[in-house]
């Protein structure tokens, strides 16, 4: 009997696909995760791992935008309210006001408008103790919501400023297995993740490594489908 791979084991042995879905077909991490049947946060890990150099901010951007080009527009009043916010607003924040993908905020605000947050703010004693607090019963997520900051400032500050990296994981428990035995083909990963109060990337390795329950990209679009209705 030939033995089953993991995940990670076929992702390693297919470096070469890799690296060629990455920088010659232009795929981006959430695509290659699509692929995979596994988050973003995955094959970034993957990637580390094997030593592929991903692309720059600047130019990820580029290439996840020309997808959708003419998708999202931009009026001049949605352009002057970013320009007026930017300093004083998280992307999340522009992007709730003015109902647009974060993505399509991040990349008007820094590659059209060319407006990058030099000038951050700082964190409050306040705020540290908050995330000292709640590091590990809270995710970064939920952290940011309630201090009005972006998930990135949150994930960065905690782990390079604090030095409190998540080295706790909180195990899953008979219900939560089997929450996501029953809701994984019509929910999605994300949407599982509120439900169960834990981070879009745990469910999804969880449901995928330990499961064993893979996503393919016709029952996430399907999951979407269904929860629009």
């Amino acid at each position: 009997m030939v033995p089953v791979r993991s995940l990670k084991q076929r992702m390693v042995d297919e470096k070469d696909e890799l690296y060629r879905m990455y920088h010659e077909d232009k795929f981006s991490l959430t695509d290659i995760g699509d692929h995979y049947g596994c988050s973003r946060q995955y094959v970034q890990l993957i990637f580390k791992h094997l030593g592929i150099k991903r692309r720059s901010r600047k130019q990820a951007l580029k290439n996840r935008l020309h997808r959708r080009k003419s998708k999202y527009k931009f009026s001049e009043n949605d352009d002057r309210f970013i320009i007026e916010n930017y300093r004083n607003m998280t992307d999340g924040m522009l992007s709730e006001k003015l109902g647009k993908p974060l993505k399509s905020i991040i990349y008007r605000r820094l590659i059209v408008l060319g407006k990058k947050k030099i000038n951050r703010r700082n964190f409050s004693p306040e705020e540290d103790n908050f995330i000292l607090g709640n590091y590990q019963k809270m995710t970064d997520i939920a952290i940011a919501k309630k201090l009005k900051r972006s998930l990135i400032s949150i994930t960065h500050h905690r782990n390079r400023i604090l030095r409190k990296p998540k080295r706790f994981v909180k195990g899953y428990s008979n219900e939560e297995d089997h929450f996501i035995l029953k809701n994984y083909n019509s929910m999605t990963d994300g949407q599982m993740a509120v439900a169960l109060n834990r981070s879009k990337a745990s469910i999804a390795i969880h449901r995928n490594e330990v499961l064993g329950l893979s996503k393919t990209k016709r029952q996430r679009k399907k999951g979407d489908k269904r929860n629009k209705k």
